[in-house]
């Protein structure tokens, strides 16, 4: 049977943070929490990803690729 245990967290985001992660719910009509965790989740396949090798690349639709480069 799964499941749906919770943890609870605070975070203290700079303004920024904050503002992109609101557009960001809004803009996919989901709770402040659920993008929170969808960023979280995408970055956390990245990371691994970008430690096994891989890069990230980005189509522009035009069949232009641009590969992302992560400072961090």
């Amino acid at each position: 049977m799964a499941t749906n245990a919770k943890v609870r967290l605070n975070a203290d985001l700079s303004p920024a943070v904050a503002s992109a992660l609101k557009d960001l719910a809004k803009s996919q009509n989901i709770s402040l929490t659920e993008a929170l965790s969808r960023a979280i989740s995408t970055e956390s396949v990245l990371a691994q990803r970008r430690s096994q090798g891989a890069k990230v690349v980005i189509d522009d639709g035009n069949g232009k690729l641009s590969e992302l480069i992560f400072t961090r």
